[in-house]
């Protein structure tokens, strides 16, 4: 578990990736994904990891069965925005749920240093004085 600063403090690091774990509406800023979180937008330099089409889904990662996706296909989903198995990563989400479930996947896949920013989007967006991103950007606006 990671809290607020040692999250901020993999930022913009080559050999880290903060992931949101969010869908791509919440990612861009088009919605928070909750009703009692008002800010929109997403942690400035966070990479992202994808999710599902909303907060309560996260079919990124399912077969249709609900079974988890290949450990190939989530890692090339990963490794589109230079998410590495060799990095310290660390996902979040906006309360935890899918950045507990992303990290049980990437443990599966025996990636060796995984983390939850635990607080999330929740807790980054509480503070007006943490760098928040909007709108559409892509894997370069991570690095």
């Amino acid at each position: 578990m990671l809290d607020t600063e040692q999250a901020r403090g993999l930022l913009h690091r080559q050999d880290a990736s903060l992931v949101s774990v969010r869908s791509w509406p919440e990612f861009i800023g088009a919605t928070s994904g909750y009703s009692y979180i008002k800010p929109k937008g997403d942690i400035a330099g966070a990479r992202w990891g994808h999710a599902g089409s909303d907060s309560t889904h996260m079919e990124d990662f399912h077969n249709p069965d609900g079974t988890m996706r290949s450990a190939d296909d989530i890692a090339t989903l990963w490794r589109q925005w230079n998410i590495l198995p060799s990095q310290q990563v660390a996902f979040y989400c906006g309360t935890g749920w899918r950045a507990s479930e992303t990290f049980m996947y990437a443990r599966a896949m025996g990636w060796p240093h995984v983390a939850v920013y635990d607080g999330g989007w929740y807790e980054w967006s509480s503070n007006p004085h943490n760098p928040v991103a909007r709108g559409a950007r892509g894997p370069e606006s991570s690095q």
